[in-house]
């Protein structure tokens, strides 16, 4: 696929991670509704999964890496067209 050959090597391999991938509206560290997109690898998953339950704050970023993340209570254009262009997911 053409857009494969765009992609950098580690871009390819988060590509075929789509099912790590996790999709989830949070209030940031502001207050304000953001859409966020995070790789969570497997032997993390379930702690990260238990943290999400809890009325802790959490960092994201303890658990995975953030692929995209925008403002408001549903992912905007802008992110679709990223998370497309850059690992071919759809959203």
């Amino acid at each position: 696929m053409a857009d494969e050959q765009k992609r950098s090597f580690v871009d390819q391999v988060i590509a075929k991670k789509g099912h790590l991938v996790h999709k989830l509206k949070a209030k940031d560290s502001t207050g304000r509704w953001a859409y966020y997109f995070v790789l969570v690898e497997a032997p993390k998953e379930q702690a990260f999964l238990a943290s999400l339950k809890s009325e802790e704050t959490i960092d994201l970023e303890d658990y995975g890496k953030v692929l995209a993340s925008c403002y408001g209570e549903e992912p905007n254009q802008q992110t679709k067209d990223f998370l497309k262009e850059k690992y071919g997911f759809e959203v």
